[in-house]
């Protein structure tokens, strides 16, 4: 009997070993998921840090004010350039805390709006800005007349696209699910979208401005710069509208990366990576207002097949339904 109660204590002793091994472990994972749950968090406070980056380049010494002089334009365009990499800074950050709190899984209602607070900063308040100082002090520097108007139009598209952008942003986070599943497409325009499609007209612009085409005062290639000038508001309204509108969009970085692809896969991006490496801005711009408009020029063709195919199918189905019926004998 003695024996059977030591082997019986043995084997308690042993249980709540074990239990508090158990406990012990339980208690370090967790420890560890909320030390990880922070990155996800630092992440989306640093897309907000570089969104206030991009707000302060654009509205720094920018184009115009320096006067007509070499250095000051190439100081101007820097800033502007400065506030482009800031936003694309933003995007990057916004790309990583999302995929990292669903992978740690611990996504919580308190990081999606704190994400969007910030995504209002970088892809709403930055992009308007930017938009506006480049197209009102680029009209300026050209030397218009009577551009008062004018840039109270540009204002308002940039009004126009903040209200979107914040309006986008809710309705995200009404729509949104943490599963990654329902990660792979949106309805409407994602706001980083629209951020890149001002930033890489931006960028485009100050190309240009860099290029050997272009003289000191701007005397060389003046109507590209008019040109991507007018189109930077043209598409900065569009963006606007197509982020409330209930067009799909593919998720890019979920759509090429997550599960398996074919070869030809990795063939597309290798050749995205070499034409950004031989010219970054106009490889960017394409790529940008392409994605953008691709959403309409898709959901456009998907509904002229369905109405062709429709109209194939009705006299078909007109001439079973006036077939004659059998004739009976009397």
């Amino acid at each position: 009997m003695a024996e059977r109660d030591d082997r019986s204590d043995e084997g308690r002793d042993l249980v709540e070993t074990d239990e508090v091994k158990l406990g012990w472990r339980q208690g370090a994972r967790r420890r560890i998921l909320q030390g990880t749950a922070v990155l996800p968090s630092l992440l989306t406070i640093l897309n907000g840090l570089a969104g206030l980056g991009a707000i302060h380049y654009a509205t720094k010494t920018a184009l115009g004010e320096l006067g007509p002089n070499a250095e000051g334009i190439s100081t101007a365009v820097n800033n502007l350039r400065m506030s482009v990499w800031m936003i694309v800074a933003a995007l990057i950050f916004d790309m990583l805390d999302g995929r990292l709190a669903r992978m740690t899984r611990r996504t919580s209602d308190f990081g999606g709006q704190l994400d969007s607070l910030c995504d209002a900063v970088s892809f709403g308040v930055a992009p308007a800005i930017l938009m506006t100082r480049t197209v009102v002090l680029t009209i300026r520097q050209l030397g218009f007349g009577s551009h008062v108007q004018i840039e109270r139009v540009v204002w308002s598209i940039g009004a126009v696209y903040l209200a979107c952008t914040v309006m986008r942003l809710a309705r995200f986070n009404v729509e949104n699910e943490p599963d990654e599943s329902a990660h792979m497409d949106f309805h409407g325009l994602p706001s980083p979208g629209a951020a890149g499609v001002v930033a890489s007209l931006v960028l485009l612009f100050t190309r240009i401005v860099d290029s050997p085409l272009v003289g000191p005062a701007w005397q060389d290639a003046t109507w590209l710069l008019i040109a991507v000038s007018a189109a930077l508001p043209i598409m900065t309204l569009l963006a606007a509208l197509l982020m409330v509108s209930n067009i799909q969009y593919t998720h890019l970085v979920n759509h090429w990366v997550h599960g398996r692809r074919p070869v030809s896969y990795i063939l597309k991006l290798v050749i995205l990576v070499l034409a950004m490496l031989y010219d970054l801005a106009i490889t960017a711009a394409v790529f940008a207002n392409v994605y953008a408009l691709s959403g309409p020029t898709i959901t456009a063709w998907i509904r002229f097949r369905s109405r062709g195919r429709r109209d194939i199918l009705e006299p078909a189905d007109g001439d079973q339904d006036q077939t004659p019926e059998p004739k009976t004998e009397p």
